[in-house]
């Protein structure tokens, strides 16, 4: 039977072997989550394996979402998360339902955070404040095709953050141990490549609305002003 719960963020206890269990870990009759008012942090373990949790979004208290925290679980998409600041290891691994990642605002990542979700689609949105993409972050992501971000700001890919990214990469960068200089530089080139067409779109209407605006004004900052807001959108800080 399905059930909606409240999450309170309760400490994980402890089994017979010494291992942690999170509070609602492994209970795939979960299917909605609200977080509780004033919670900002979601303990370890505590939805893996919820398979039938599919939708999430976290509100603006949660800074933080423990180890394996949702490792395993049914999600498709994750909202919400830009004000998430820690990402701890492989807090979504192994969501291989998870599609869509909106709005990465964290400046804190642990290892494999993404391993594994082999139908997440695209690298959207990687933080302004993450110089650095960590180990494994999506290792075999295999169905991910594109990068719809601006990279210019990462400085170094830690070693098999894209290993197994067959879709993505060419096979010599997304084999184990590529290196990972070489994998930035293609993802950095792919990144500028794609975003390219938007680029494009941006300075051709622009162009066309300074001419046209300066015809009949003789104004051309009211012009640029204009198309400039319509786009704005296309290029984040």
């Amino acid at each position: 039977m399905s059930k909606a719960v409240v999450y309170t963020g309760a400490d994980p206890t402890y089994d017979s072997d010494d291992e942690p269990v999170g509070e609602w870990e492994g209970d795939e009759e979960v299917y909605d989550v609200t977080f509780a008012d004033g919670l900002t942090e979601i303990k370890e373990y505590a939805f893996q394996g919820c398979k039938g949790l599919t939708n999430l979004s976290f509100h603006s208290a949660i800074t933080t979402v423990g180890e394996y925290a949702f490792a395993e679980s049914g999600i498709i998409t994750l909202q919400g998360m830009e004000l998430v600041r820690k990402i701890r290891i492989a807090a979504f691994a192994e969501c291989k339902d998870l599609r869509t990642i909106e709005g990465l605002g964290c400046e804190e990542m642990g290892l494999g955070c993404f391993e594994e979700c082999t139908l997440l689609q695209s690298m959207k949105g990687w933080p302004a404040s993450m110089t650095v993409i960590p180990v494994l972050t999506f290792c075999n992501c295999t169905g991910m095709t594109t990068v719809d971000c601006d990279l210019s700001h990462v400085t170094s890919i830690e070693p098999n953050a894209f290993a197994g990214c067959t879709s993505l990469l060419p096979p010599s960068l997304s084999a184990y141990n590529a290196d990972p200089a070489a994998v930035l530089a293609f993802l950095k080139r792919k990144s500028f490549l794609e975003r390219a067409p938007e680029r494009r779109a941006f300075l051709c209407s622009l162009k066309h609305a300074q001419s046209d605006y300066y015809n009949r004004t003789g104004d051309p900052c009211g012009a640029s002003r204009r198309i400039i807001m319509e786009f704005a959108g296309l290029f984040p800080a």
